[in-house]
């Protein structure tokens, strides 16, 4: 299990039930909510942008809940892990909707469910790894500001700052990795997506692969399933042991297990030698 959100004894009153009475008069009900997530780059980088936003949640659960007349406790429960799951750092919701003095010599009855959150079936996690060294702050920024309005952004890792590899004689890199949702291939996202937003960024590639650049956007990994324990494929079997590529791949994705492999990322980059990555928590994507 991650680590958790909570939201605990929200106590509100709405219309739901299924008798004459629970039709007109307003009753209570005690909201508890879990969202689990993984709070490691929220903690590094102090900024809420990396969080699950447990305020927003509550706006809109208590705005749903007063504005509510269900008839089912099943439903209005669906509906809340549906705003928990909404939120991009969110890997699943547990929800538990109680109605005090509903049933004779009980307390309470209620329903408490458990969501996590999955790629729809038309679409797919793709994962990117952005990196830059000249203007690298300017670039990278902009980069994923242009990423956004072409592709559904879920996740961002922290930002690394790394020595170059192959080619020493140039600055250090920035590097970073990123989760989008997208229904294109591999080629359409690469040349209608990706390789656009490299060009507008001045992106020049020459015979060097290790040389200086505005920006990178590669893909890297195509995953599925659950974003708690994600499976993947490897596009780019070239960033197996490369600390640049692994550290912010595991960092936004800890749980994915490459095909081929039984560990999971986070146990992967555990022997990596991390000597040319450094956290530069100051930079905010």
């Amino acid at each position: 299990m991650g680590d958790l959100i909570l939201v605990r004894d929200l106590l509100l009153r709405t219309i739901i039930g299924i008798n004459e009475d629970e039709r007109h008069n307003l009753q209570d009900v005690v909201i508890d909510i879990t969202v689990e997530t993984d709070t490691h780059t929220a903690g590094r980088t102090d900024d809420v942008r990396h969080a699950v936003n447990y305020r927003t949640i509550t706006k809109q659960v208590v705005n749903l809940v007063q504005g509510s007349r269900f008839y089912l406790v099943e439903r209005l429960a669906e509906d809340i892990s549906r705003i928990c799951l909404a939120q991009p750092r969110a890997r699943a919701a547990t929800v538990h909707v109680a109605k005090p003095g509903a049933v004779r010599f009980a307390q309470s009855v209620g329903v408490e469910i458990h969501r996590e959150r999955v790629c729809p079936p038309d679409r797919r996690w793709c994962y990117l790894l952005l990196g830059s060294n000249i203007d690298p702050t300017a670039n990278m920024q902009r980069a994923v500001e242009m990423l956004g309005t072409r592709a559904n952004i879920v996740d961002l890792s922290a930002v690394y700052e790394t020595d170059p590899v192959g080619t020493s004689n140039q600055p250090t890199f920035l590097n970073a990795a990123c989760r989008i949702e997208t229904e294109l291939d591999d080629t359409t996202l690469k040349q209608k997506t990706l390789r656009p937003i490299e060009r507008e960024l001045g992106r020049i590639r020459t015979t060097d692969p290790n040389g200086p650049r505005t920006i990178d956007l590669d893909l890297i990994v195509v995953g599925q399933g659950s974003i708690i324990a994600p499976t993947g494929r490897l596009v780019d079997p070239r960033v197996l042991g490369e600390p640049h590529a692994m550290v912010p791949l595991a960092d936004l994705a800890p749980g994915l297990v490459l095909d081929g492999e039984s560990a999971c990322m986070q146990q992967m980059v555990a022997g990596l030698d991390r000597t040319g990555i450094r956290p530069r928590p100051d930079i905010r994507l």
